[in-house]
């Protein structure tokens, strides 16, 4: 066959199947008269080989011929593109199955919905955050530059002294940039200075951006000379908000920590490189004043070269980097140089983060399968109950494979409808988590919560699977080989047996659940417990501002000494101007040295369990009249004192929490305690300080009736303001007279810091109420999620047990019947209904209680929160009951029905 002719063979069945579909009227028309002619033509042989009268032969031809719808099926399924026609009306009766099920519907709903909730929240996350797109040119072909301590098995990002070696020697990055983020103080005329955040970079970093000013120019590399005019580029957002979209903005002066800078360039909408900045400055730092691993902490990037990979590139910077370990043994032997995805390094995203995120998304993905096959038991019940409605359609000429699409439609409706649910709760989940990622960290510019094509894909793909597992399965275990034997039994009950498959799945989701439910409850007491938490003192009276102080990086000793004493002075001098406001009723601050979480040892007192350096306390510096601002008592001993705010000073106080968690009651006045230095790499390398001692135990600044273990120790020392500056910044806490609220004297605080110095760098302002309101907005955030992922496991538990007990009723119809009959006491029918579900039930609390303390033994008591003696045992009884509440009512029906009922279906 030439090809011209297979071309037209293919084109003239097309057209036809086309025309089956679209003019399906006059298709059906044309196969019955077809139908008719060929039965006509076999009557018509039978009449003249015996002469049997003309409609006995059209029965024995239709006889002969079989069943006519069923050969019509066949036929249409022959066709290709019928079922495009014929999925319609699955379609409406999909619908109508979910008002004609209405449990089925909700109950399973609700578990796909918050499997699809919780599957595709997390799959935007991982879109956002590990796997996004940077929307640049090329953005794929930006990569970070770093250097990875394998000894600390951490970054180390002072590489100014690395980033010159860097920039003159690798050739397979180009345009190589360095940037660090500092606050700033922004002055615009005679306004008020505001906190901002600076991008401090090389020029290069916008040519590898590849984006164009709309007004003036960006950096170029003339801006990072010392000595040269100091200027600023500004984002589109500033230019509108601050300088109203002025086009005569180059040229206008502004003030950053005092320093004049000129405006000489406005990058366009929604520009934030390299992060999520929108003030960019020349970084002028000399790394040639840095020595190795000093200096600034600094980002590194560039673009690829072209046509080189990421492989080839880290092939070269490896060879770099022996070179330099050869060389500087002593600061590079345990540096390792690597080329990562941009977007992973400056989020600080490790190799092994991204392998627990992916592992996540599996977990959770696991989630919505086990979901599904909970759910595709109860469609399984549901097809049970229309295995006669099935059985006539097989008889009356419909396919197998018509019946399952059939049944998969029904299902894709159901997931359909729950996935909208599904995807509208992860769209707020996700929006909900991002204004708390923004308020923690800054989200990046190229993160985006909204509705993604990404994230729609997912879904439907995930939906289709869903429909496909509750759909599928159950159709084809209904339509199999059972189905002869159950269009001979339609006139009594259903042959339909659950069969191993499935009540296997009733053990697995028992179990499942036993599992899930009390790591779901800890998380949720935890969570309540943690909301019980409340301050002691009035917490909405107290306003909290940061104030820092940039880092004196490679300047002189001098000069450093100037600038920390220049800090010191702005301290204790904005402490006094505050104390004079009316509104004002005592002002001090506070830093956190060592740190918020300190490793603490205490002479006599062994080491917790599991840690080998000590207990881990909050210790804070106070400034004077710390205590008082907050109106804590004094249980024991003494206040601090002017003597205690020496350097070499050794008093400390600690709290009720210590005395309580720490010493384990009892007097703690004259206890010694020092200061652990840890190395996270490795607990052995802990270097304890010199010793502290406690003279004073104050009342704790927290309580918690429902769990005072959450009220965590804290130990206090002594700073006065010219000690400031050790702590490189420290909060500034006003407690305030009423009415006044916080709202109504931050702009009396900036008004005040501003006229200390106009370079003192007023940080986030708020009210220790704010942080109490978003403390309990995420707590009910989560006890939401939770709440609804725990009623969902409850619900899809009963309904399956409900399955399961409804076929041992409908199965054993006959003997229960029989049994009433001759006398048999309720409670023993009872008993017989319920032996085989407890067997199920039993296993699998059985199997799920061994796991979960398998899994809480494993993680040394973290997986229940401390709380599993009592979790498990509560959610086990629980899951009995709602497997009693789910036998229950098919039970009762089986003890009503009649002997005689019973005995006629079954003849």
């Amino acid at each position: 066959m030439s090809p011209l002719s297979k071309l037209s063979k293919v084109y003239w069945a097309a057209r036809e199947r086309l025309r089956t579909v679209f003019r399906r009227r006059s298709a059906e028309a044309d196969m019955d008269e077809e139908l008719r002619f060929h039965l006509e033509m076999e009557a018509a042989k039978i009449t003249r080989a015996d002469g049997t009268s003309r409609e006995e032969a059209r029965r024995r031809a239709r006889v002969a011929f079989g069943g006519v719808e069923r050969f019509k099926e066949e036929v249409r399924d022959a066709r290709g593109l019928d079922w495009i026609a014929g999925t319609r009306l699955d379609f409406v009766l999909g619908l109508r199955m979910l008002v004609k099920y209405p449990a089925l519907t909700i109950v399973g709903g609700l578990g796909i919905a918050v499997g699809i909730a919780v599957t595709t929240g997390f799959f935007t996350f991982v879109q956002q955050n590990i796997n996004p797109t940077l929307p640049l040119d090329e953005g794929d072909r930006i990569v970070a530059l770093e250097n990875r301590d394998i000894e600390l098995n951490s970054e180390d990002r002072r590489v100014a002294h690395d980033f010159l070696s860097w920039r003159n020697e690798l050739q397979s990055v180009k345009e190589l940039t360095a940037f660090r983020t500092v606050e700033r103080n922004l002055r615009m005329g005679d306004a008020v200075a505001e906190p901002v955040k600076v991008a401090e970079m090389t020029a290069a970093g916008f040519r590898v951006a590849r984006v164009a000013p709309i007004l003036g120019r960006y950096l170029v590399d003339d801006d990072e000379r010392t000595g040269a005019p100091l200027v600023l580029v500004i984002g589109y957002d500033v230019w509108q908000h601050r300088f109203g979209g002025d086009p005569a903005v180059l040229g206008r002066e502004v003030r950053l920590d005092g320093r004049v800078h000129t405006i000489v360039g406005v990058m366009p909408r929604d520009f934030a490189f390299p992060l999520s900045h929108e003030l960019w400055a020349p970084f002028r730092a000399d790394p040639n004043a840095y020595g190795p691993r000093l200096g600034p902490q600094l980002f590194v990037f560039g673009r690829l070269a072209d046509g080189v990979s990421k492989q080839q590139a880290q092939a070269e910077l490896e060879q770099i980097g022996r070179r330099a370990a050869a060389e500087l043994p002593k600061t590079h032997a345990t540096l390792r140089p690597m080329v990562r995805r941009y977007v992973h390094s400056v989020t600080d995203m490790s190799d092994s983060s991204l392998l627990e995120v992916l592992a996540l998304q599996l977990m959770t993905s696991m989630l919505l399968v086990v979901v599904a096959l909970n759910v595709a038991v109860l469609i399984y019940a549901r097809t049970a109950m229309r295995q006669g409605e099935i059985a006539v359609r097989t008889a009356l000429g419909a396919s197998r494979r018509r019946v399952v699409m059939q049944l998969f439609i029904e299902a894709l409706v159901l997931s359909a409808a729950s996935a909208a649910v599904g995807l509208a709760i992860s769209l707020v989940g996700a929006r909900l988590g991002s204004q708390v990622y923004e308020t923690e960290f800054g989200t990046p510019f190229w993160a985006d919560y909204s509705l993604q094509p990404s994230a729609v894909l997912f879904t439907i793909g995930i939906t289709v699977i869903t429909a496909a597992i509750i759909g599928v399965l159950p159709a084809l275990q209904a339509t199999g080989k059972r189905l002869q034997h159950d269009i001979r039994q339609m006139g009594g009950g259903t042959g339909v047996r659950l069969g191993k498959t499935w009540t296997a799945l009733i053990v697995a989701q028992v179990a499942i659940a036993v599992v899930g439910l009390p790591a779901a409850g800890g998380i949720g007491w935890g969570q309540i417990i943690s909301s019980a938490t409340r301050p002691t003192y009035p917490f909405e009276d107290v306003v909290v501002a940061r104030l820092g102080m940039e880092p004196s990086e490679g300047d002189s000793a001098t000069g450093a000494s100037a600038r920390a004493a220049r800090f010191d002075g702005w301290v204790g001098d904005l402490l006094r101007r505050l104390e004079d406001q009316p509104e004002v009723m005592r002002a001090t601050f506070a830093a956190s040295l060592p740190g918020r979480g300190s490793y603490v040892e205490v002479e006599g007192v062994p080491a917790p369990v599991g840690s080998s350096i000590g207990h881990l306390v909050k210790s804070i510096g106070t400034g004077p009249g710390y205590f008082d601002a907050f109106g804590s008592r004094s249980l024991a001993g003494r206040g601090f004192q002017p003597a205690d705010t020496d350097t070499a000073s050794t008093a400390v106080i600690v709290n009720e929490a210590f005395v309580r968690q720490v010493l384990g009651g009892g007097n703690a006045l004259g206890h010694r305690l020092r200061f652990a230095k840890w190395n996270k790499a490795s607990a052995d390398t802990a270097r304890p300080g010199r010793w502290f001692e406690i003279v004073g135990v104050r009342a704790d600044f927290e309580v918690n009736r429902l769990d005072p273990t959450l009220v965590k120790p804290a130990v206090w020392y002594a700073m006065a303001p010219n000690q400031a500056h050790l702590a490189q910044s420290v909060d500034v806490q006003v407690r305030l007279r009423k009415p006044t609220t916080p709202a109504d004297f931050v702009p009396t605080l900036r008004r005040v810091a501003a006229a200390v110095d106009p370079a003192l760098r007023l940080g986030r302002t708020y009210s220790m109420g704010d942080v109490q309101r978003e403390n309990q907005a995420a707590v009910r955030l989560a006890g939401l999620v939770v709440g609804l992922i725990v009623v969902s496991v409850f619900l899809l538990s009963a309904a399956g047990v409900y399955a399961l007990t409804s076929f041992t009723v409908t199965r054993r119809r006959r003997e229960i019947g029989i049994r009433t009959a001759l006398g048999a006491h309720p409670r023993q029918v009872l008993l017989g209904v319920f032996a085989g579900v407890a067997r199920q039930v039993a296993l699998g609390l059985a199997l799920g209680i061994a796991a979960v303390i398998a899994l809480e033994a494993g993680s040394g008591g973290e997986l229940l929160g401390g709380h599993g003696r009592v979790l498990i045992p509560i959610f086990g009884v629980l899951m009995a009951v709602v497997a009693v509440i789910g036998a229950l009512g098919p039970a009762r029906r089986g003890l009503r029905i009649s002997p005689t009922e019973a005995l006629r279906s079954e003849a």
